[in-house]
């Protein structure tokens, strides 16, 4: 059995795919695979993944499918994935080199379901940026997972976990992992965390989320957050789950409506949404150790101060 299978979805990554292919190929470890899945890239991804192929035909496996998305070319690799454990890596980022072995070896002897570590971010010139995975510490390991970075890609999940309760990233929406990365809670018996950063994660200019003109798709995250509404409303996260509506909905999301005048009534219905579902926010535990600039900010948002909210930033 293959211990580890490394998720690669692929969309004309030409400019970053051969950095991010070899610090997979010099991995320390031995028993592992890498899927690849091509989803209908136009540039020379495609050419550089053969070259590849070519020189370790025993270590990568290459599908193609249509343009159907980041999220939907995952879950075909996890269909195609033979590992015990699953590690979803981006095109465009890159590993260090013992991270597979280290993050198998510990989940492997602990019986871990799930094991998080630190990424560090980079911007494309290479400056390189301080990670806030570990803000929160004086909760248990399980909350501790519901409220840290989400992202899919500083984690290990045993493949058992997704395949036996049919979990797979919802396609067609961006937001995707915060959709279902903290949903796994509800399927595992042990997570941990290790303070080693193992991945470079690569923050581009072009992306969705930092584009200049107004993308209708980032209205995908209402859906997204009452999807871990419905999911964990009922259950001993309840608290977690009202933060995660502060941090990615009256935070987060308002911070990048606020860049264009489409947003402004996107914000006004987060407004409505928090003062529906969560009418005492402010008294949240995880809100309150927050530092003040960021209390002001989700007051204002709150109270749909939007001219006052954006001359605030341009100061």
């Amino acid at each position: 059995m293959v211990n580890l299978s490394c998720i690669v979805p692929i969309y004309n990554s030409e400019k970053y795919l051969s950095k991010c292919l070899d610090s997979l190929t010099n991995q320390t470890m031995k028993n592992y695979e890498v899927i690849l899945v091509d989803d209908g890239s136009t540039d020379n991804s495609k050419k550089i993944v053969d070259e590849y192929i070519k020189l370790y035909p025993d270590k990568f496996k290459y599908f193609y499918q249509k343009n159907m998305g980041q999220a939907s070319a995952r879950n075909l690799g996890l269909k195609k994935a033979e590992g015990e454990y699953i590690f979803f890596v981006d095109s465009d980022d890159y590993l260090e080199l013992d991270a597979c072995q280290k993050v198998y070896e510990c989940a492997n002897e602990n019986d871990y379901d799930i094991l998080s570590f630190e990424l560090e971010e980079e911007l494309e010139d290479g400056t390189k940026k301080s990670s806030n995975y570990y803000k929160f510490t004086d909760v248990s390991d399980d909350k501790k997972y519901i409220l840290c970075e989400t992202s899919s890609v500083n984690k290990i999940i045993r493949k058992s976990i997704l395949i036996e309760n049919n979990l797979q990233f919802v396609e067609n929406y961006i937001y995707e992992d915060l959709e279902l990365i903290p949903r796994l809670i509800l399927y595992t018996k042990k997570v941990c965390f290790i303070e080693d950063k193992l991945y470079h994660y690569v923050i581009h200019n072009n992306s969705t989320m930092r584009q200049k003109e107004y993308n209708s798709k980032l209205q995908n995250i209402f859906f997204v957050m009452n999807s871990l509404k419905n999911s964990l409303e009922n259950t001993e996260y309840k608290e977690e789950l009202e933060y995660l509506y502060i941090e990615h909905l009256l935070h987060g999301a308002v911070l990048r409506y606020l860049d264009y005048e489409e947003g402004y009534s996107e914000i006004i219905k987060i407004s409505e949404i928090m003062r529906k579902n969560f009418p005492k926010w402010k008294k949240n535990k995880y809100f309150q150790i927050q530092n003040i600039k960021y209390k002001i900010f989700c007051i204002l948002a709150y109270s749909k101060k939007i001219n006052l909210l954006k001359r605030i930033l341009k100061k």
